[in-house]
């Protein structure tokens, strides 16, 4: 079971993650801020402890084993105190021990007499060491003193920074929850306008006083709900147009049979006939309407492909042919190798509507041409015929649904509309001109080709 992805969870996530960050590099700086003036601070006290007993040794090696345990008397164990103890060793210049604590752990420092400090340990006691090389004495002085004293204070110190930074810290995640809450109320508050909308409730939303960013989304939001209410309306008004399409022919089909009985045998075979028109109407009407509704849907029948214009054309002659010769007319192809990217059931329907079309309004003995060919960056698809033609006012609206030239009982006004719903789909764009004769109709389909066509053979 997934857990639910809350923003405020993240943010807080996130805003607690760079603070706590920010603390412990603060505890650590602060560690250092604090260590090293404390050892500064006793590492010259130990280096004067160092200097006193340079002083105190007497110019004679011989002595110096004598003489340390005053020195060590009068100079380290004053400086015993409930915390740290002090030792000292003495070594020659050959590193030959002579006096003092001969365990101590010893560093030689360089020959420039710069005293040299280091940390170490003693009979298990952390100690730091302070090495003075002695030139007028020639022999190396190793002090050295516990550090319980410098940590404990190094610790208070550290204690009196921590503890600020850790009230604002705590005040800092008060305000982070408290901030992070009231910066993401107006998401609440455009959550709260929508469960309080019925589900035909589409008008814009307000934007109010929310901040940019809340106002970008109730932005996008107001544009989808514009293009959906404008998508119901459009889907209204076609259920409308198609119940009152197949109102006629059920009304006209229905009341037929109620006649049937009564009428005689010549009357019959004349209502047989307009029955047989009015199950036409309505198979090619149902058609028709599931064929757009499939082209305006995103299924998987919708996938593109490498598409043959020609060959979806020659796939389709024969029917075509079948019509043309029934009614003597001459339906000629002039076709080019065309390589487009398309959805082949939605090329094979528009082709199919257009030629259905021209095969319709052609009066008998006419001419139908169909082309296809490359042109620049284009396929274009022409069927042009010399039938009645279409009005140059009237040319737009033929692309409407339902919207019919004549009361013709087969035509349901959903041809065009499906061709130009299909063109649009796939990226071209339809116009209907006149043939350079002036008789008939000619429209022209462009649609992108598939690029580096030369290459591509036929699909």
């Amino acid at each position: 079971m997934s857990v639910a992805n809350s923003l405020r969870q993240k943010l807080l996530r996130w805003l607690l993650i760079a603070l706590s960050l920010l603390v412990a590099v603060g505890i650590v700086t602060d560690y250092f801020m604090a260590l090293e003036p404390a050892r500064e601070v006793y590492d010259q006290h130990l280096l004067k402890l160092a200097y006193n007993m340079e002083r105190n040794l007497p110019a004679d090696k011989s002595a110096w084993t004598g003489a340390y345990p005053a020195i060590e008397r009068s100079l380290l164990k004053s400086e015993l105190d409930s915390y740290d103890a002090a030792k000292a060793a003495i070594f020659d210049e050959a590193g030959h021990f002579i006096a003092g604590e001969s365990g101590l752990p010893i560093n030689p420092p360089a020959v420039d007499g710069k005293p040299v400090y280091y940390d170490a340990k003693f009979n298990g006691d952390p100690i730091r060491v302070v090495a003075l090389r002695s030139q007028s004495l020639g022999a190396v002085l190793y002090l050295a003193e516990t550090t319980y004293k410098r940590n404990r204070l190094v610790q208070k110190t550290l204690l009196h920074m921590i503890v600020p930074e850790l009230i604002f810290a705590i005040f800092a995640i008060v305000v982070l929850w408290v901030g992070v809450g009231r910066g993401l109320q107006p998401l609440a508050q455009i959550r709260a306008q929508i469960n309080a909308r019925s589900e035909t409730d589409l008008s814009p939303m307000d934007e109010g006083k929310a901040p940019e960013e809340i106002r970008e989304i109730i932005t996008a939001l107001n544009s989808l709900l514009a293009r959906l209410d404008q998508s119901l309306k459009l889907q209204n008004q076609f259920l409308a147009n198609a119940a009152h399409q197949l109102r006629t022919p059920l009304a006209g089909l229905q009341m037929q049979l109620e006649l049937s009985g009564e009428q005689s045998p010549q009357e019959r075979e004349q209502s047989h006939q307009r029955m047989l028109t009015s199950t036409r109407r309505i198979v090619r009407l149902a058609n028709q309407l599931l064929a757009l509704a499939r082209a305006e849907g995103e299924a998987d029948v919708n996938k593109f492909t490498h598409i043959n214009i020609s060959d979806a054309i020659q796939d389709l002659a024969a029917d075509w042919l079948t019509r043309a010769y029934a009614k003597n007319i001459d339906l000629g192809l002039n076709l080019e190798n065309v390589q487009v990217e398309a959805s082949r059931w939605q090329i094979q329907e528009m082709l199919a509507n257009l030629v259905d079309n021209a095969l319709r309004y052609t009066p008998v003995g006419g001419n139908i041409t169909i082309r296809c060919y490359a042109d620049t960056n284009q396929g274009v698809i022409e069927v042009e015929d010399n039938g009645p033609g279409i009005p140059q006012d009237q040319r737009e609206q033929v692309f409407d649904r339902f919207y019919r030239l004549d009361e013709g009982p087969e035509g349901c006004g959903l041809g065009l509309a499906i061709v130009r719903e299909i063109v649009r789909h796939h990226g071209g764009s339809i116009a209907i001109n006149q043939p350079i004769d002036g008789v008939g109709t000619l429209v022209t389909i462009q649609l992108p080709l598939v690029a580096d066509q030369g290459k591509l053979g036929r699909s």
